[in-house]
């Protein structure tokens, strides 16, 4: 034993090899459950075995950054057994950028866990081939002079590494998140936000959908309601309240404001003054698509287009969701940054994930069948008919009009909120006139 090999030399290494082996173990056990369950079990969100998985997936996060601190503070650990794996997953909490996924696609979610799998196995062979074991041994480690010294002066980097790649890995899977699922309806381009329009058709029927923000440019709203032509009809977002059950309702004009932009209450506020085919949303079918309303004739006045207000009433959504809604309204309406992170804290404790996943899943797939239903009654009398919803409805709205027989023809991105306008607003540079509010609308 050399004067450097001694077991005060070695205190603490075996604390660090624990956990550099418990991030590779647990990495790929929440790998190959998340394949078992995407392409075997396929267990509902409320499972156990579900809860199970996602417990693991948060598990093997907080690995990873601690995995990544470790790589500075502790030279001896390898660094080709922790590096496939180790960026694997920084490139997952970025957003997987590049691979196209969904949390409501099983099959997408299998591509992820599968590329998981196969660095964290690579990380495995390499440790083998080099060090002649699967996992990391304390006992094959080279030993360090002056390890504590080292450990007091790393220390710092790995903190500001942490913070660095964290903040990163947050800034690029907020964007990234929302493009796929959206599935690219919304756009973080290189000088702003852009929203797509995708034009469909159907023999001599055209569907336009344009999805939308709660905020955006206000030439954004006026000139997309200035484009389409009086004798198109709009099936309108935006989800009424007409028994008063809402304590209080959704508004978004504050956080409109401090980004210099304008609340999409700018669009509804046009469309209130349209040709108004019906006036409260009809009664949907209780089956299929034939109508169970026969909606009148629309009154034509030359220069307006028509408005179908086709979203549900707030009477029609179960009280958790409504409860929500009432919860998530709330952000926008703080008054200060810190207010609004306080909010979204007590939602994120007060609602458990598989709660939030059914509320989204009735906030998109409810209310896009109560718009369908309206496009069933009106597609006879008009050819053109556009969806202006949220950009989270339109893969829904989408796909089931590829199975009502309509195909894509092709599709273009508008821009809707621009950088440099919400960094003025922040800076408080730009002051935007506040608007009238419209109907309620709920969470995209």
């Amino acid at each position: 034993m050399t004067d450097l090999d001694t077991p005060q030399s070695r205190y603490g290494l075996p604390v660090f090899v624990g956990l550099a082996n418990a991030f590779l173990f647990i990495s790929a056990l929440s790998a190959a459950t998340g394949l078992l369950d995407s392409l075997v079990l396929k267990s509902s969100m409320d499972s156990a075995f579900f809860l199970f998985r996602l417990q693991l997936g948060g598990l093997a996060a907080v690995l990873t950054m601690l995995t990544l601190a470790q790589i500075v503070l502790v030279p001896q650990l390898p660094k080709l057994t922790l590096l496939p794996p180790l960026l694997a997953a920084l490139w997952q909490l970025a957003g997987a950028p590049g691979i196209s996924w969904s949390l409501s696609d099983p099959a997408s979610m299998a591509r992820l866990d599968g590329i998981m799998l196969g660095a964290t196995a690579v990380g495995l062979l390499m440790n083998k081939l080099n060090l002649g074991t699967w996992f990391i041994r304390t006992i094959d480690l080279p030993v360090h002079e002056r390890l504590f010294v080292r450990t007091l002066i790393a220390g710092p980097i790995a903190a500001l590494l942490l913070v660095v790649v964290g903040v990163t890995a947050l800034i690029a899977a907020i964007p990234t998140y929302m493009e796929q699922e959206s599935r690219g309806y919304l756009h973080f381009a290189s000088n702003g936000l852009e929203v797509r329009e995708t034009v469909m058709k159907k023999g001599d029927s055209e569907v336009r959908l344009v999805g939308m923000v709660h905020i955006g440019e206000p030439e954004f709203y006026r000139q997309l309601y200035a484009s389409i032509p009086p004798q198109a009809l709009i099936l309108a977002e935006g989800v009424t309240d007409r028994e008063n059950r809402m304590k209080a309702k959704p508004s978004y004009d504050n956080a409109a404001r401090g980004l210099g932009l304008q609340s999409q209450g700018e669009f509804q506020l046009l469309l209130a003054g349209s040709n108004i085919v019906e006036a409260e949303p009809a009664t949907p079918p209780s089956s299929g698509t034939a109508p169970a309303v026969t909606a009148p004739a629309p009154q034509i006045v030359a220069g307006k287009p028509h408005v179908v207000f086709a979203d549900v009433d707030v009477s029609e959504l179960s009280p958790e969701t409504l409860s929500f809604i009432e919860a998530a309204g709330s952000i926008f309406q703080s008054a200060t940054l810190s207010e609004a992170a306080g909010k979204y804290m007590e939602i994120t404790g007060r609602f458990t994930e598989p709660q939030i996943r059914a509320v989204m899943e009735e906030l998109v797939k409810k209310r896009n069948e109560h718009a369908l239903a309206a496009l069933d009654r009106h597609v006879a009398r008009f050819n053109l008919i556009y969806l202006p919803w949220g950009a989270l409805h339109m893969p829904d709205f989408e796909d089931r009009l590829v199975a009502r027989g309509y195909r894509v023809v092709s599709s273009r991105m508008i821009p809707i909120a621009k950088y440099e306008t919400i960094i003025n607003g922040l800076m408080g540079a730009g002051k935007t006139p506040a608007t009238a509010p419209g109907p309620a609308s709920a969470p995209r």
